[in-house]
């Protein structure tokens, strides 16, 4: 294995975290709720903040929007400003959403301030100091990126809305139910789920930011060119995961083998493969 590729710290972090839950699960006498409920929280937390990561790293890199994507699909995006050109994309769904709304004046304002930014530093390229290019690349992304981020946060959100809706009618958090609540009403049930799974399982949260701190870390420099789809990886596995532990526990199994399904689904299995690849490099 070549410690030059793979951070030991990295693989002890992640072997340290697997070993803490697992542990704490057994001593705490996790039943199927309580799995099913961490699984669910952690998965909820760790794609948020790739997510987030990704995005605030596009603000702060002076490189343009979603230029991760371009370097693995080796399009030459260094000299373009395609925030400014996504901004003014997005304009139409925001009004089809919001319709005339303040909301809405303000993106059309910020689109504005990033195509005229963008066309400033076209111009200007050569006498703008990195520092300063790195402010104006800020101004040029933040549209688009505050639409996107506004975008998953419905979406990915969505999904683990739904996720929640059904988990608390087998495996009750809260005793009240969704149906015949406001829109409103139903918000307040998904952030007290939110609340309380912090609440329940901060250390399972803990330890699944440490295993997963270098997708996070990647996400922000700009490494991971897939971080919008890294967190739906995630909501699959959490979805297969649900099911299994689901049915072990719905089948009165011994407890242990919901730990065993825990396993499958926290080791980093992953390090064995890099350590190989390494190994033949």
């Amino acid at each position: 294995m070549n410690i030059d590729k793979i951070s030991l710290l990295n693989i002890v972090g992640k072997i340290i975290s697997f070993i803490v839950v697992v542990f704490s699960a057994i001593y705490f006498k996790w039943e199927t709720k309580d799995l099913l409920w961490s699984l669910w929280i952690s998965s909820l937390t760790i794609g948020s903040l790739i997510l987030i990561s990704g995005f605030a790293g596009s603000f702060l890199r002076d490189e343009p929007f979603l230029s991760a994507i371009s370097k693995k699909k080796e399009i030459p995006l260094k000299n373009t400003n395609i925030g400014s050109a996504l901004s003014i994309f997005f304009l139409i769904p925001t009004f089809f959403i919001l319709g005339f709304s303040k909301p809405t004046l303000i993106f059309f304002l910020f689109a504005i301030l990033s195509v005229s930014v963008a066309v400033i530093k076209t111009k200007n390229r050569e006498l703008i100091s990195p520092l300063f290019s790195r402010f104006l690349n800020f101004l040029i992304n933040f549209p688009a990126a505050i639409f996107m981020m506004g975008f998953f946060a419905v979406h990915f959100g969505g999904f683990h809305f739904v996720h929640s809706i059904f988990l608390n009618g087998f495996f009750p958090l809260l005793t009240e139910q969704p149906f015949g609540k406001s829109i409103e009403g139903t918000f307040i049930m998904f952030f007290k789920f939110i609340e309380i799974s912090f609440k329940s399982y901060f250390i399972f949260i803990l330890f699944s930011l440490i295993s997963s701190f270098d997708k996070i870390k990647d996400s922000f420099k700009g490494k991971n060119a897939n971080f919008m789809g890294e967190p739906y990886k995630n909501v699959v596995k959490m979805h297969i995961m649900i099911f299994v532990i689901a049915f072990i526990g719905f089948a009165d199994l011994n407890r242990y083998i919901l730990y065993a399904a825990l396993v499958l689904y926290f080791f980093p299995f992953e390090i064995f493969g890099k350590g190989e690849k390494n190994i033949d490099n």
